[in-house]
């Protein structure tokens, strides 16, 4: 079975309109405790603010979130998105060429969420367990059956013998 993206979407994501303050997004990314959130206009999807935003657009240059509008210092352009049926590999190579950590996914024209790098990382390595789990269990199977037969000879041994010394002394 393929592993696709809209599994892995984060759905409850933290969105704010375009005309809010730096410091109501921040205060909505504490309160949910989420390192981004999604920007709208008038509900459409027009960017996404993440703590790099906050870091490299609004901290770093001193200015003053208060006043500050969302839509001044929130990622709009090259915005990165997929949609829902994405292949998990697909997805990552996608972040990985734009250079992103998040993807937007949608289901024809309506948002459905965000899905990160760690997540989807996160998921591959436990689809990857899950498979080692099983090929460790069917080698522990084949294993325990050779050494069963080894042991089952090693218990006959003193039998063939004996046939083979009745053989040769016919």
């Amino acid at each position: 079975m393929t592993c696709t993206i809209e599994h892995f979407v984060r759905e409850s994501v933290a969105l704010l309109e375009e005309d809010n303050t730096v410091q109501q997004a921040v205060e909505l990314m504490a309160d949910q405790n989420v390192g981004s959130l999604v920007v709208t206009r008038k509900g459409q999807v027009v960017g996404l603010f993440t703590e790099r935003d906050l870091v490299k657009r609004v901290v770093g240059p001193g200015k003053q979130p208060g006043t500050l509008m969302l839509k001044d210092v929130a990622t709009t352009t090259c915005l990165i998105s997929v949609t829902h049926d994405t292949p998990c590999e697909e997805a990552i190579k996608k972040m990985r060429s734009n250079s992103c950590r998040r993807l937007l996914v949608y289901r024809g024209d309506r948002f459905m969420g965000l899905v990160s790098l760690p997540n989807l990382a996160f998921a591959l390595t436990e689809k990857q367990s899950g498979r080692n789990t099983l090929a460790n269990v069917f080698v522990g199977i084949v294993v325990a059956v050779v050494v069963s037969v080894i042991i089952m000879l090693i218990l006959m041994l003193p039998d063939i013998f004996n046939i083979a010394q009745e053989a040769t002394t016919n």
